[in-house]
């Protein structure tokens, strides 16, 4: 089970409410290895498979989340979830929520954030560093760097990759 817990007031299971806080970062705050996913990203210029055999062979794929739309009218979608992902929010979550839109996430108010998030890095075309604070969906808040990278190729397709650096317990 993951981090998620269902409280009951009577009338049946409640969603808690997350907060989530966003701190923008220059992107010179970037950890060394999300520092290397952008330099590589802005070398191969566009996403492509090479990306991806990238972050395999660096053995950084786990560490980042990818969203992508189907077409021009098609929502971000999540493609992948990586592990600080799945690990906050549970097998289950991840199981639901791949090829899903962001925003049927069931934690709407995280999803209406981190949507505005991944437009900016799409519409923007520069990666948008964040320290992100979760509260309320555990005992704990989760507390993470994400840099994202945004794509949009001509025929109105988008596509958001999350490198997610998450501190070790006490490091944050």
């Amino acid at each position: 089970m993951g981090a998620v817990h269902f409280l009951t007031n009577g009338r049946g299971a409640q969603r808690p409410a997350g907060g989530l806080h966003l701190q923008r970062l220059p992107m010179g705050a970037a950890v060394d290895w999300q520092a290397a996913i952008v330099a590589e990203c802005r070398r191969l210029g566009a996403l492509s498979p090479d990306l991806f055999s990238y972050l395999e062979h660096a053995g950084l794929l786990d560490r980042c989340t990818f969203l992508a739309s189907d077409g021009v009218d098609d929502p971000l979608r999540f493609r992948y979830l990586g592990a600080p992902t799945r690990a906050f929010f549970g097998r289950g979550w991840a199981r639901g929520m791949i090829g899903q839109p962001d925003r049927d996430d069931p934690h709407r108010a995280l999803a209406q954030r981190f949507t505005a998030e991944y437009l900016e890095a799409v519409e923007g075309g520069v990666p948008v560093l964040n320290r992100v604070v979760i509260s309320g969906l555990s005992a704990a808040p989760l507390v993470y760097q994400h840099a994202l990278i945004g794509w949009r190729d001509r025929a109105g397709r988008r596509a958001v990759l999350s490198c997610m650096d998450v501190p070790a317990a006490g490091h944050a």
